[in-house]
């Protein structure tokens, strides 16, 4: 008859062909460290990367900025407003010290600033246009509310489910075009990352 083993025994006997892979754990413990330094970047105006990342020695600093670029381009999206379409400098300066070729990364961010502009005007021109076509309709449902309430009734736009339903609709047809344009600019960026020497 066998001897009988404690759980741990069979556990320690399972896991004794596993041991940690070092190297992918600081891969990634470097990766994560360039996510923070784009946290730091994005809430901190002052913060001088630069200066962050010299402080680390080359081997280091590659999947460090491997990192920031991963975390800097997921924060490159669509502008709602001026206030969004601002956070772009701070993103474009930051991604062009990340790379050995910034007047590129910079030559792309300043399309993008006027391709922001662009969408944020054609988006605005759209809810416009949305607001005009669905504005007869409003007014029938306001003077049938009127009529059943007694008084006179005003609908906000932003408040009638379908008037809301249809500008998403054609937001999302916008945001697909301008989406994609903007997908290619990434890609763009990341190949100037692939190829730098920093």
């Amino acid at each position: 008859m066998g001897t009988i083993k404690s759980a741990l025994e069979i556990a320690m006997e399972n896991s004794k062909d596993i041991e940690a892979n070092k190297e992918l754990l600081e891969f990634n413990r470097l990766r994560d460290e360039g996510k923070k330094l784009a946290s730091k970047v994005l809430d901190d105006p002052a913060f001088d990367l630069k200066t962050a990342l010299k402080a680390y020695d080359a081997s280091q600093g590659k999947l460090i900025r491997e990192g920031l670029m991963q975390s800097l381009l997921a924060n490159l999206v669509l502008p709602v407003d001026d206030f969004g379409a601002k956070d772009t400098k701070r993103l474009g300066d930051a991604l062009a010290a990340a790379v050995s070729d910034p007047k590129k990364v910079g030559m792309i961010f300043s399309q993008l600033d006027g391709f922001f502009k662009e969408y944020l005007g054609e988006r605005k021109r759209l809810v416009e246009a949305i607001e005009k076509q669905y504005g007869p309709k409003l007014r029938k449902k306001e003077e049938e509310l009127s009529r059943q309430m007694g008084r006179p009734v005003k609908i906000n736009p932003a408040q009638d489910p379908e008037f809301q339903s249809m500008v998403r609709q054609y937001l999302s047809q916008l945001d697909v075009k301008y989406g994609d344009v903007l997908d290619g600019a990434k890609e763009e960026i990341r190949t100037i990352f692939a190829k730098s020497t920093v």
